[in-house]
Parts: C-alpha cells; sequence; structure tokens
C-alpha cells in the first residue's frame, strides 16, 4: 500500500483513480471492496475494524480510495504505516450535498438497479454491501424492498462530511499528508509521490455527473447484468412453461 485516498464520495475520487492508474498504480475502489471484500467488510461494518485484517485485503495493492475505505483511512493508514494520505474536498458544503444527493441515487435508485439488486447473485452482495455502508459512513437508512435511500437529510449528511474532514486533517500527520487541488494537476501530485510527470493531460473524470452511466463498465456491474440476462431468460422459459400447461 502506498496511497490511501482519504476523500469522501464526490471529491474527485474518480479523477484520482484515472491518475494514479496512468501512474501504473494498482488501485482498488467501491467495486474492488464490495466483490472482492465483501465478507471482510461485513464484520468491518457489524464489529470493529481489524489492523490485521485490512493489511490482508490490501497488501497487493498500491492505492485505496472510495467508500467504504475513505472513512476507514485512520485504520488502513495503522495498517500500512509507511503509506501516505491525500485529501481532497468541495469548495463548500452545500456544493458536496448537492452533488451527492443528486448523483447518488441515480446509480441506485432505479428499476433496473432494483430487479438486478433483488435477483442476481452479484447484485444482492452488492445491495447488502451498500445498505451497511450507507448505514455506518452516511448516517441514513435504507427503506422498502428494493433498498431506496433517504438522501434528503441534508443536515445529518453534511455532518459527517464535516466531521471526516476534519478527522483526517487534525490526526493525520502533516508530513504524511497531501491536501490537494485538481487545479494544481501533475506537478503537485507527482511531486508528492515522487513520480515522473507523465506526458498525458491531466484527467478529469465524471464531470456534470457521468457516474450512473460509467459505473456500468465496471466489471462488477457488467457481471451483475449478465447474471440478470440470465434470470430474465429463466423467468421468460419459466412463464412459456405455465403458458403451455394452460
Amino acid at each position: 500500500m502506498k496511497v490511501i485516498i482519504a476523500s469522501s464520495s464526490k471529491c474527485g475520487t474518480k479523477t484520482l483513480r484515472k491518475c494514479f492508474e496512468i501512474l501504473g498504480y494498482s488501485v482498488a475502489d467501491f467495486d474492488h471492496h464490495a466483490y472482492n471484500h465483501y465478507n471482510e467488510w461485513k464484520n468491518i461494518f457489524e464489529y470493529v475494524s481489524r489492523r490485521e485484517q485490512l493489511h490482508e485485503m490490501y497488501r497487493d495493492i498500491d492505492v485505496v480510495t472510495g467508500a467504504p475505505a475513505f472513512y476507514y483511512w485512520e485504520e488502513i493508514a495503522e495498517a500500512f504505516p509507511n503509506a501516505k494520505v491525500i485529501l481532497t474536498t468541495r469548495k463548500d458544503e452545500i456544493t458536496w450535498y448537492r452533488s451527492l444527493s443528486r448523483e447518488i441515487p441515480k446509480c441506485h435508485n432505479s428499476w433496473t438497479v432494483a430487479f438486478c439488486y433483488l435477483l442476481t447473485p452479484t447484485g444482492i452482495r452488492l445491495r447488502h454491501h451498500f445498505d451497511r455502508l450507507v448505514r455506518v459512513v452516511h448516517g441514513i437508512k435504507e427503506w422498502g424492498l428494493f433498498s431506496k435511500y433517504d438522501w434528503s437529510n441534508q443536515e445529518v449528511l453534511i455532518k459527517r462530511y464535516r466531521e471526516h474532514n476534519t478527522g483526517v486533517l487534525s490526526r493525520c500527520r502533516k508530513e504524511r499528508l497531501l491536501i490537494f487541488h485538481f487545479c494544481e494537476g501533475w506537478e503537485r501530485l507527482c511531486a508528492f509521490l515522487g513520480e515522473e510527470i507523465p506526458d498525458e493531460p491531466f484527467p478529469h473524470v465524471n464531470e456534470r455527473g457521468q457516474l450512473a452511466m460509467s459505473m456500468w463498465v465496471l466489471p462488477v456491474y457488467v457481471r451483475m447484468m449478465r447474471e440478470a440476462f440470465v434470470v430474465m431468460a429463466i423467468i421468460a422459459i419459466l412463464i412459456a412453461l405455465v403458458l403451455q400447461l394452460h
């Protein structure tokens, strides 16, 4: 483990992920946490964080980012004492809240996702993981059969966001922490990492809410959709058989 991205969701974490991929780092993001370490995160959510467990989970990964890893940045930092920490924020709390409450529901509160979350093996795992994640990280609960989430509680969400950022700034050693602004580009990031500046433009990912579209190209969501097609085919066959019997 070389870098822990302690930034909350909707704070440019997808851009940072792309930066590290360009630099040749292996990156574990939300999809990796949810699928590859489902049982481990279940234990961490329901009991206590274990430094040894986190070390075993991410010892072969260069960078962790995304939920729920950002929320457990301190425990991961203890497991990897030589890892550096990066924090990015939005220009103000209201801007962050509006982005979160607008974009995250697009990813999860749709009939397509609800069908997958209810009837596919991968979708069921993702739904259970996300249910625990939003409860622990954001302080909100799911409601209804299809795990809809209420993102309207601005006060609670902003309080969690503020406390998280304050905690990183106050508890992370200054020589270990980079407070990064995207306008600083490759120069500041590579200087902190001790890397050569790549011969590529600095990326900008998920601008103006492309998250809901981009998630469907992630391997775990591709797998979920393939399973959904299989489930729909089985349902169609069963319906055809029932109709023939009548």
